[in-house]
C-alpha cells in the first residue's frame, strides 16, 4: 500500500473514532505534553482553567503563501521583525505559511527554512505560532491506522505529512506542533483532499507564562459545508474545556466571497460563546479579497483588530486575559 492510500484509509478510520468518541493517537507530528486530549474526548479531564489576569500581546503576518519556500520564509522574516519591534509576544503566520498550502513540497527545503525562521524569532525574543506543512519520518504507522497498514510495510520508515502550527516561546522553545484534525475533503468523494494528503493530529493547549491557549487550522473552527465530509468536533469549544484562554486562527481560506459571511461568522459567535479572543490571519493575495479578514475578535465577537483583506499585512494587539 503506497504512503497515500495508506493516510487515506486512516484518515477515514480517524473520522469513525471522532464519532465514536474513542482515542485518535498521534503519529510523529505532535510533542507530547500535559495538555493533549485524544481528539474523540468530547468532555476530556482538563478543567477550564482558573480565574487569573494576563496580558499577551499578540501579531499576525496576512502574506501570501505560494509554492515558492525561499518567498514564504522572507516574508516571515519581515513578521519577526514588526512583531520585535511592536514587542509581541507571539506571532501568528497563516496556514501552509512556509510549505505552502499543499503536500507536494520539499520536506528538506522546510525543514531548513524553519530552522531557519525559529533561529531569527528566537534572537528577535519572539514567539512564533508558524503555520506550515511539514514532513517527518515515521519508523511504523501512527497506532490508530494499525488496522490499515499493509503487513509488508510494518517496520518501515514512512514519510508523514502534517498541516501544522509549530509553536516556540519567546526564548526559543520548541512547545510542540499542533496539527488540522478537520481536514477537508469534497462531498462526492469523501476521504479524498486533506484527508489524503496529511496525517490528522490531537487536540492539545500549550502554556506560557501561567497563560493557557491553543490553536487551531483554518476548516477546524468552522466545518464549511461542502468541504467537510467528517463529524464537526467543536474544537474551539473543546479548546476552551481543556483551559485555552485565547485561540489563534490560522488560515487559507480562498477568495471566494460566498464563504466570507460565514466564516467571519463562526469566528464571532465562537469568541462571543466561549468569551475568549480568537487571533487569526489568512493567506493573501495582492488583487483578490480574502474571503476571512484578519485581526483580533474580542470576547464580545466584536472584530477589534481588521486588517484590509488584500496584500501583506501585519497587526499587533495587546489582549487583557482574565
Amino acid at each position: 500500500m503506497n504512503r497515500r492510500a495508506f493516510v487515506s484509509k486512516g484518515a477515514i478510520a480517524g473520522s469513525a473514532a471522532l464519532l465514536l468518541g474513542q482515542k485518535i493517537a498521534r503519529g510523529s507530528g505532535e510533542a507530547t505534553g500535559p495538555h493533549e486530549s485524544p481528539a474523540g474526548a468530547v468532555g476530556a479531564a482538563e478543567s477550564p482553567a482558573g480565574p487569573s489576569s494576563a496580558r499577551l500581546t499578540v501579531a499576525g503576518l496576512q502574506m501570501a503563501v505560494t509554492s515558492d519556500v525561499e518567498a514564504n520564509e522572507s516574508a516571515v522574516h519581515r513578521g519577526i521583525e514588526k512583531a520585535a519591534a511592536a514587542k509581541a509576544d507571539f506571532l501568528l503566520t497563516p496556514e501552509g505559511g512556509v510549505s505552502g498550502y499543499y503536500s507536494g513540497f520539499d520536506g528538506a527545503a522546510v525543514e531548513a527554512a524553519v530552522l531557519r525562521i525559529a533561529r531569527h524569532a528566537r534572537e528577535a525574543h519572539v514567539g512564533l505560532l508558524l503555520g506550515t506543512c511539514y514532513k517527518e519520518m515515521a519508523e511504523d504507522a501512527p497506532s490508530s491506522f494499525e488496522l490499515h497498514v499493509d503487513p509488508s510495510a510494518r517496520g518501515q520508515r514512512q514519510e508523514l505529512c502534517y498541516d501544522q502550527v509549530r509553536v516556540y516561546e519567546p526564548g526559543g522553545e520548541y512547545l510542540g506542533a499542533y496539527s488540522k484534525i478537520l481536514l477537508c475533503s469534497p462531498l462526492r468523494h469523501p476521504g479524498t483532499g486533506e484527508m489524503r494528503d496529511y496525517v490528522a493530529g490531537s487536540l492539545r493547549t500549550f502554556s506560557w507564562r501561567g497563560i493557557c491557549f491553543g490553536a487551531l487550522v483554518c476548516n477546524d473552527l468552522w466545518a464549511t459545508p461542502g468541504y467537510t465530509t467528517i463529524p464537526n468536533p467543536y474544537l474551539a469549544w473543546r479548546l476552551r474545556q481543556m483551559g485555552a484562554q485565547v485561540i489563534f486562527h490560522s488560515v487559507n481560506s480562498g477568495f471566494a466571497q460566498f464563504y466570507r459571511p460565514y466564516h467571519e461568522m463562526n469566528q464571532a459567535l465562537w469568541a462571543g460563546a466561549l468569551g475568549i479572543p480568537i487571533v487569526a490571519v489568512n493567506a493573501s493575495d495582492e488583487k483578490k479579497p480574502v474571503n476571512c479578514r484578519s485581526g483580533v475578535i474580542d470576547p464580545t465577537g466584536e472584530r477589534k483588530i481588521e486588517v484590509p483583506d488584500t496584500g501583506e499585512q501585519f497587526f499587533s494587539h495587546e489582549l487583557s486575559l482574565g
